[in-house]
């Protein structure tokens, strides 16, 4: 007897299982933009030290430009 390929197959019935149709995503400004908020994330949640540095130059940066005498 063969190993089913889904160790989940014996418990559930092939006529359970839907097959979706395959939806191809645009590539617009939308998608595009929701893939770089990700990143980002990730990339902030993996470096938390390097974001927070980073926030404070730049907003000591802003402050040093904008600076009221």
């Amino acid at each position: 007897m063969a190993a089913p390929v889904n160790r989940l197959e014996s418990i559930w019935s092939r006529s359970d299982v839907r097959e979706e149709p395959v939806v191809f995503e645009r590539n617009s400004v939308g998608d595009r933009a929701k893939r770089a908020e990700q990143s980002l994330e990730g990339l902030l949640a993996k470096h938390p030290k390097v974001a927070i540095a980073a926030a404070a130059a730049v907003g000591i940066a802003l402050g040093l430009i904008v600076k009221r005498k």
